[in-house]
Parts: C-alpha cells; structure tokens; sequence
C-alpha cells in the first residue's frame, strides 16, 4: 500500500513518495535571528536540503524522513500547522509601515490582532483567505482573497469575495477608512455571517465570492451593519 500524507502531523507527502514537507510558522511572514538559527539547525539535524518559502508566507522543510516528522517539529518548537485543513487558513501580510517606505498603515500589527482575535477560525465549510495590505500596490493580493484589506491615509479599506484557482474573482470594497477596532468589528461580522451561509445545504463548501455572486451582497452588508 503506497504511502500518502500525515494529516494529523501536516506532513506533505513528496513527489519522491517517500520524505515529507513540513512547515515552520512564520507569524506574518517575519522570522527573527533565534527562529532562523532554529530552523536552519533543524533542517541540518535532519538531513533537510531545501527550505521553500510558501505562499501562505511560511517556511517548508522539504525532504523530511517520516520517522523524523516528530523530532523535527520537536526541534522547531512547534506543533504541526494544518493549513490545508477548511477554516484554517492563513493571513498573507506585506511589511507595512513597519518595514515599508509606501507603507500607510502597520500591517504587521494588524494581522497579529486578527491572528489573536479569530484563528482558528470558527467552523466554516469553505476556505478562508485574508490579504493585509498597506497600501494600493496592494503586493499580498488582498483583492483575490476572502476578505482584503488594503491600508490607506485614513484607515482601512475592506473588500470581500476575491479567489484565485481555474476561476478568479476579485473581491468588492464594502467599508473605507476604518480604524483598527472597526475593522476588526466589520471582520467578525463576515466571518459570522461566511459561517452561517456555508450551513446550507444550497451553498456548502462554496467560497464567500460564489455565495455573494449568487445572491448579492445585500444580506452581507446588512449583517455587517454597512448598508
């Protein structure tokens, strides 16, 4: 019987169908020189060549023997990270001001609120992707994401509905110029509202943008107090 993934352990089965990817959680894409020390050790101990930075902004350790799996989570200091798993996705955050001279608000902070605030999130029967952006250049993508938000002047912009895959969506603005506290109000009001509609028989498993384009986004916006 052939080998597959390691659901409960994250691990990725590879195309060689015998070694595993794992993940080293980068909160936000940021890594100190400790956590890169770590990881680099890590990937010695084990034999690990090849470190692959994900699109969900975190870091894969490609190659992992499977009667390894443990002890390199182990020495990450972590716990396995299933991010592949419905309702469990991830924030992708560009630097911000922290970082970034075009940089308009302070992305980083952000999403380690919405991280503290919502993750894991509820039940939802569909995934959630969430784009933090600090600006229009928008380089995270926030505009194919579930819920977008882009960081501007006046505080943030709010767009919901956007996916990637074989047939992209770009999300809609429903909220300009929020402050951090409001932003975070409107975001618990659509995941509540993603969560219920993903109940229903007729819209299970389907994404927030196939949802609203099916049924407008009138509902949304009132959920959301925004109409």
């Amino acid at each position: 019987m052939g080998k597959d993934d390691i659901l409960s352990k994250a691990a990725i089965l590879q195309r060689d169908q015998t070694t595993y990817a794992i993940i080293a959680p980068l909160p936000n894409g940021v890594m100190d020189v400790p956590t890169a020390r770590r990881i680099a050790d890590t990937a010695q101990r084990f034999g690990v060549t090849r470190l692959k930075v994900t699109g969900a902004q975190r870091l894969a350790l490609l190659g992992v023997r499977e009667e390894d799996i443990d002890g390199a989570y182990e020495s990450l200091g972590v716990k396995p990270q299933q991010g592949g798993e419905l309702c469990r996705q991830y924030i992708k955050v560009c630097p911000g001001n922290s970082f970034c001279s075009r940089g308009q608000q302070d992305t980083l902070g952000f999403a380690h609120k919405v991280w503290e605030r919502f993750y894991p999130v509820p039940k939802i029967t569909a995934k959630v992707k969430i784009g933090v952006a600090g600006c229009y250049n928008s380089c995270v993508e926030p505009a194919i994401k579930d819920i977008g938000l882009i960081g501007l002047p006046k505080g943030w912009v709010i767009m919901v509905g956007g996916a990637g895959g074989k047939d992209p969506m770009l999300g809609e603005i429903i909220a300009r110029n929020l402050d951090d506290e409001r932003a975070l109000e409107v975001m618990e009001k659509i995941l509540k509202y993603y969560r219920g509609v993903s109940s229903r028989p007729q819209t299970r498993n389907q994404r927030l943008g196939v949802i609203l384009a099916r049924e407008g986004k009138g509902p949304l916006l009132r959920a959301c107090g925004l109409e």
